[in-house]
Formats: C-alpha cells, sequence, structure tokens
C-alpha cells in the first residue's frame, strides 16, 4: 500500500511538468481514499493515535460472575465484588481484568496485602495494563510507600507513551487518564497525607 503512494510521486511530478494537475489523470473512489489513508494510519512508525470505543455503551459480560461483580462495584459492595471475581479467576486465572478488579475491592476494604497481590497478578499477565498500574499506584499512597508509588508513576507513563490520542464521547481528549489521575492522587496525597477521597469509582469492564 505504501510502496503505491510512493509510485504516484514521479507520475505526479511528470503531469506537473506538462502542466496537467494529478486529479485529472487519477481518480480515487472515496471508499479507496479512505482505505489508503487508513493504511498510511497504521504504517509502522513512532506512537501515533489510538482510538477507543468508550462512547459506546459496553455490553455487560458474558460471565455472570463477572457481570455480577461489576453491579456489586457499581454499589459499592466490595465483599460481594471480591466474592465473584475469585469465583472467575478460579475458573480463569489469566483474567487480568479480573485480578485487577479483585486488587480494587480488596483495597476498598484496606486489605492491602492481597490487594498488591492481585495488581501484581494482573501486571504479570498483561504489563501494559494501564488501569492496575494506575490503581497499583494509588494503593502504595494508601500505605504511605511514596518512593514505590513514583515508580509505579513512571512505569505507567512509559506504558502511556504508546497512547497518543483517544476518541471517547464524541471528542478527542489525550489518551492515558490513568497517569493524569495518578499523577493527581500523588499531588492531593503530598498536601492531604492521604489519596482523594471517592477515586476512581467508575466501573471497569
Amino acid at each position: 500500500m505504501m510502496d503505491f503512494l510512493v509510485n504516484l510521486l514521479p507520475l505526479k511530478e511528470t503531469n506537473e511538468r506538462r502542466g496537467r494537475p494529478l486529479r485529472h489523470i487519477i481518480s480515487i473512489p472515496p471508499m479507496i481514499a479512505a482505505t489508503l489513508a487508513l493504511a498510511v494510519f497504521l504504517a509502522p512508525g513512532p506512537a501515533r493515535a489510538v482510538f477507543s470505543g468508550d462512547m459506546s455503551p459496553r455490553a455487560e459480560s458474558g460471565d455472570k460472575d463477572y457481570a455480577e461483580a461489576i453491579r456489586a462495584r457499581k454499589a459499592k459492595n466490595w465483599m460481594g465484588m471480591v466474592n465473584s471475581l475469585l469465583r472467575v479467576v478460579d475458573r480463569r486465572p489469566w483474567h487480568d481484568n479480573a485480578h485487577n478488579l479483585l486488587g480494587y475491592g480488596y483495597r476498598k476494604m484496606k486489605v492491602y496485602d492481597l490487594a498488591l497481590k492481585h495488581y501484581h497478578i494482573a501486571l504479570e499477565l498483561n504489563p501494559r495494563h494501564r488501569q492496575a498500574l494506575e490503581y497499583l499506584g494509588e494503593a502504595y499512597l494508601q500505605i504511605g510507600d511514596m518512593p514505590k508509588a513514583e515508580a509505579t508513576l513512571a512505569r505507567l507513563g512509559e506504558v502511556c507513551t504508546g497512547v497518543a490520542l483517544t476518541f471517547s464521547d464524541g471528542d478527542f481528549t489525550d489518551g492515558c487518564d490513568e497517569y493524569r489521575e495518578l499523577h493527581a492522587a500523588m499531588a492531593y496525597y503530598r498536601i492531604h497525607g492521604e489519596v482523594p477521597p471517592d477515586q476512581n469509582e467508575e466501573a471497569a469492564q
């Protein structure tokens, strides 16, 4: 695809010398033009925009226990959330999102050793799990370990370099909310000695 675009350049130069614009020589249907643009956009190279589907409602998980865990989270029923997620990871130990949310539930219950355990499992399964990194950094803040929180923020920053842009709710925005939220939580912690109240109450699926 890239070779096709490059091969157009000599033709363009030739026809410009003859005083004839390229558009008079080649007519590309809109659908093909869009495909070519997408191919250029997806070609290997520096980090480019990453488009999310956040503007579309997320369907409930087909896993009954996972769906129950999400509902329990919305209701702030942390014990119910944890119990449902334990059933999920018992059947599907590779489920990084379930381990991440187990960490979140345990953290809400102030069971920090198990929270850290499950965040680390989530990150072993998916080292680029941005939300797990954000939540892990917040857990370190809650136990007063600022050096590890700072190291986690730095790691999250490295992961976020590959996220240039997201599309959500009909608009474009910087693509790493997790980094901004952890950075803001750390700034708040330095002033108040605790993480911000009601941090990250939105449901993750």
